[in-house]
């Protein structure tokens, strides 16, 4: 599970994030001081539960959760606040939970537990397991998970055929990719499969080998087995629209392309 914590008062954020934490310690529990921030951060990343202070400078919660509904319109959100006057507004909002302060671990547990939108198994939702993140930095994750490859250039692969938008790609496109500014050579090539093999190994023992299209001297990702803001934008979906600000695969110089066509309109 993927959490914001919004609250102006770092102690609490830094309280919910750690109870967070220890409840799930496997998801990635985010947290910030600032309601301007926070809506930053939704437009970069996707996340499953937010939980809102009410009262706060500049944006009220309540003014942060109607932007974040466009932003995310099935994410959970959640007000943990220090007043009870404001729960038929959250509820107006279709909030998932309104919790009095101090929150405690059970109050937690009871409000995850009981969520409006609920992550479904992927066989059961006809969701995907593989989900990336092109807008902003790459980002790769397997059941909310991050995935950790042994080497850092083969995420970078990974993000090279994604960014090729399931074209079959050679040999010499991946290392020109890989390595911009070195000649092509048989040196390369060999490393080229390493990373290959390191991708492919991932996959495979994640359950996920279908994500790649291997052929003779080529590869490429299956589209239909990755959910992505990217091809997301492709295909017109409005909350994608609402995800790119800007920014693609800002670590990685074969995006440029991409980017430039995002931003004079060209896949609009």
């Amino acid at each position: 599970m993927i959490t914001l914590s919004v609250d102006d008062n770092p102690t609490i954020v830094t309280s919910l994030t750690a109870l967070l934490e220890r409840i799930d310690p496997a998801g990635c529990h985010d947290g910030t001081t600032s309601g301007a921030e926070a809506l930053q951060m939704a437009c970069r990343q996707t996340y499953d539960v937010f939980f809102l202070d009410v009262e706060m400078p500049e944006m009220t919660g309540l003014e942060v959760a109607e932007q974040l509904k466009v932003i995310q319109p099935h994410a959970n959100i959640v007000f943990a606040t220090g007043h009870s006057d404001y729960a038929m507004q959250a509820f107006g909002l279709f909030a998932s939970g309104y919790l009095l302060k101090p929150v405690t671990e059970d109050q937690l547990r009871a409000a995850l537990g009981n969520l409006r939108y609920h992550d479904s198994a992927p066989e059961e939702a006809g969701g995907k397991r593989l989900k990336v993140q092109c807008f902003g930095f790459f980002e790769a994750w397997c059941d909310h998970k991050p995935l950790a490859f042994k080497r850092t250039k083969t995420k970078m692969l990974l993000a090279y055929l994604i960014d090729r938008n399931g074209a079959m790609c050679s040999t010499e496109q991946m290392v020109a990719a890989l390595w911009p500014d070195a000649p092509f050579d048989n040196t390369y090539g060999n490393q080229l499969r390493v990373f290959i093999s390191d991708l492919q190994t991932t996959f495979t023992k994640l359950g996920v080998g279908d994500a790649l299209v291997r052929a003779r001297g080529g590869l490429a990702i299956n589209k239909d087995a990755v959910e992505c803001d990217y091809y997301a934008y492709l295909d017109g979906d409005e909350h994608a629209q609402h995800l790119f600000q800007g920014e693609y695969m800002s670590q990685y110089e074969f995006g440029e392309a991409t980017l430039g066509g995002l931003v004079q309109g060209f896949y609009d």
